[in-house]
């Protein structure tokens, strides 16, 4: 898969900048036309390095709303629960269902979604 995201990567780079050469690693190219070829083959990579990361950030967090705990994270991405806990931290059901029990209670208080106004001048 590496090398087909690389190629891929190059080619949008070249769509994007089409003075660059048909490759990096072509044959005949200067050593200032082979600089600038990399450069730009490394912005493209680190560009899709951290919109990958992103994606996963997302992956993460919606497999986490479905029940996924952190040995399951951690399985997926090809890491220790640990590894998982430590990069998304507040991903575990327990955290998620907490979440959404205190945003729940606040939606369901009859008294406030009645009359807010009232129960605020209560509380003076």
């Amino acid at each position: 898969m590496g090398y087909e995201l690389r190629d891929f990567l190059w080619a949008e780079t070249r769509r994007e900048q089409p003075d660059l050469p048909e490759s990096p690693w072509a044959e005949g190219l200067t050593s200032d036309d082979r600089r600038q070829a990399w450069l730009a083959l490394l912005a493209a990579l680190t560009t899709a390095e951290r919109e990958v990361a992103r994606l996963a950030t997302v992956a993460a967090e919606r497999a986490a709303e479905h029940g996924a705990d952190y040995p399951d994270l951690g399985a997926a991405a090809g890491m220790t629960r640990q590894g998982a806990r430590r990069r998304w931290p507040g991903l575990s059901r327990r955290g998620l269902r907490g979440q959404r029990t205190r945003m729940s209670d606040v939606a369901t208080d009859r008294r406030l979604a009645a009359d807010p106004v009232n129960l605020a001048a209560d509380k003076v």
